[in-house]
């Protein structure tokens, strides 16, 4: 018992209180909650593309299926800690704009600790690692993929963190898309 406890607390830390971010906009300034993977249309994706960093090449907008669940790069103390704070590893299923094939899979990142963001949605539960997700990949000068964040609601931030949370108190009866 105290062992899920422990895991939901390391989970509900990891969920709403890492401090990673979005370069320098108006989200930034009232550090409202983020998202990579958007469900809906990309409409909320046009902000994505306006904070993609000046260093930011080879861009493209794709709906996508999560191959495995996104994984918290740091650790339990954050030992090894990189910039980067979530990997996740994408299969495209449609290409919207750029260069990508349909099947291809691709391993990026997401959030960076530098940039002080208090309030990610990461996809935590089945449900969520099934679906289908409009995203915007990019890559930099230091040769890694990552995805642009666009803001979200705090009501689907919460809604997005809850599911995930649920799911880790039936964790171990559960497996990837089940």
């Amino acid at each position: 018992m105290k062992s899920a406890k422990r895991s939901l607390a390391v989970v509900a830390v990891m969920m709403s209180a890492i401090i990673v971010g979005l370069p320098r906009s108006s989200a930034m300034e009232n550090n409202a909650p983020i998202a990579y993977f958007s469900e809906g249309a990309p409409d909320n994706l046009v902000e994505a593309m306006n904070n993609l960093p000046p260093d930011a090449r080879d861009v493209v907008v794709a709906k996508v299926r999560l191959q495995q669940p996104v994984a918290w790069m740091g650790g339990r103390h954050c030992e090894g800690c990189t910039n980067d704070i979530f990997f996740a590893r994408l299969k495209i299923t449609e290409a919207l704009r750029g260069q990508a094939e349909v099947g291809q899979v691709l391993n990026v990142f997401l959030g960076k600790r530098s940039e002080h963001r208090e309030h990610i949605a990461v996809p935590g539960s089945p449900r969520q690692w099934c679906r289908e997700y409009t995203v915007v990949i990019y890559t930099t000068d230091d040769g890694i993929r990552r995805l642009a964040s666009f803001q979200i609601s705090k009501t689907l931030y919460d809604e997005v963190s809850a599911e995930g949370l649920a799911y880790q108190g039936e964790r171990p009866k559960r497996g990837f898309c089940d």
